[in-house]
């Protein structure tokens, strides 16, 4: 009996030991700047050992050094390539439809090296050819949802949930670019 009790206390220190480790992972991150603004929206999901992980990133950036705005994505390797459609859902219903052509990226010579490949894609409206167009589009569609929405392709759902304050940051740093 004693010796159970000890096996319990040890696994139960254990697991607080590891838990207490465990950081939550950001919905959201921002990089603002007098150059640029970037906000990085993550879905998260559980990965096959049961730990969150993101497996799609939005990120939204307005580089002013060169006057460029777009919307890239980012997931992993193993995504297919090629044309994809997504709708921007509110309240059950969509509201936009962009296209994304996925392509891979190896930032590594060594092909195997998972860390650093992975497929990515810029966002434009459907029936265009513009990403500025798209990053407007996309900036004002999230304000007017407080940053929570969905996208849908034809085979995945992601919901996204912005950090506090990350949408208000943002958009102001915006507001400011074009002040200047």
């Amino acid at each position: 009996m004693y010796r159970r009790i000890q096996v319990f206390f040890i696994l139960f220190i254990a697991s607080f030991a590891v838990s207490a480790l465990a950081q939550p992972l950001p919905t959201s991150t921002t990089k603002l700047d007098d150059r640029s603004c970037r906000l990085d929206l993550y879905h998260l999901t559980r990965n096959q050992y049961n730990n969150i992980e993101a497996d799609f990133q939005i990120a939204l950036v307005a580089d002013h050094g060169f006057n460029r705005r777009y919307v890239a994505l980012k997931t992993e390797i193993s995504y297919p390539v090629g044309f994809e459609n997504f709708s921007y859902f509110r309240t059950g219903q969509p509201v936009e439809i962009f296209t994304a052509d996925w392509k891979k990226y190896y930032g590594n010579l060594n092909l195997s090296d998972s860390s650093r490949s992975y497929s990515i894609a810029h966002l434009v409206r459907l029936g265009s050819t513009s990403p500025r167009q798209a990053f407007d589009l996309l900036v004002r569609l999230i304000a007017e949802d407080e940053g929570r929405f969905e996208l849908h392709s034809a085979s995945k759902h992601y919901r996204f949930y912005l950090e506090d304050g990350h949408l208000g940051d943002f958009l102001d740093c915006l507001r400011n670019q074009v002040t200047k």
